[in-house]
């Protein structure tokens, strides 16, 4: 179980997170949402060990790792909003050198075709990214992930920008990925994609978790929906 327990992050004058709480399971898919500037992205960012906590404590298995970024950057995985680059790279060479990157073992970057294959992207591969779409780049940081094999993956705005081809093949990575115990957390303005792929769905506003809605419970689809200001 990664656990985030009470943490506050500030940034320019302000704070991003305030005394922030939630955890994740193993084999569980736990959706975050929230308005524009709730904190959602700056979340992932600390559970990827990216940012330090002004305070808190982050535990995985049990263990404090709050000072330890290197542990917590070898378990997840982050997709973030944004594709990072070198743009100019043609896709196929992109995801190799972002895989050699992040010590993905040798063996593993010979996966990369059957990789954009699984994400529909293989007669891209030559493409440079910078002339993709932003749902095709999406795909392709999906492909990037999906060989990392975090035990943790945190997907920023997964439903953003892409199309319900991209929906289906992220639906089918997810359930794969959870089903091997993976943990996933991924982040949402709008209620369709963590209604239909959560089994949890925390809700984040100035910084901290107020409700958490649960698959099963009969308010699981609209409590999401009315939290975001959206009718069921």
């Amino acid at each position: 179980m990664l656990e985030v327990v009470g943490v506050d992050v500030g940034e320019a004058g302000r704070e991003r997170l305030q005394r922030c709480s939630l955890s994740v399971r193993p084999g569980e898919v736990l959706g975050v949402v929230g308005p524009t500037g709730a904190g959602k992205s700056t979340l992932l960012e600390v559970m990827a060990g990216r940012r330090t906590p002004i305070r808190g404590r982050l535990t995985w298995e049990g263990r404090d790792v709050t000072r330890s970024p290197d542990r917590l950057r070898a378990i997840a995985s982050l997709c973030p909003d944004e594709l990072p680059g070198p743009s100019g790279l043609a896709a196929l060479d992109w995801l190799r050198l972002h895989l050699e990157l992040e010590g993905v073992p040798s063996a593993q970057l010979g996966e990369g075709p059957a990789a954009l294959r699984r994400f529909e992207l293989e007669p891209l591969a030559a493409r440079p990214v910078e002339t993709l779409s932003r749902g095709m780049r999406r795909r392709l940081d999906w492909a990037r992930a999906s060989l990392r094999r975090p035990r943790v993956l945190l997907l920023d705005g997964p439903g953003d920008g892409v199309d319900g081809a991209a929906l289906r093949l992220l639906a089918a990575w997810l359930k794969e990925a959870s089903a091997g115990g993976t943990a996933v957390v991924l982040t949402a303005t709008a209620p369709h994609v963590p209604t239909t792929l959560c089994d949890r769905v925390a809700v984040l506003q100035r910084g901290a978790v107020g409700q958490v809605f649960v698959r099963g419970e009969a308010a699981f689809a609209a409590g999401v929906a009315a939290a975001l200001g959206w009718s069921s």
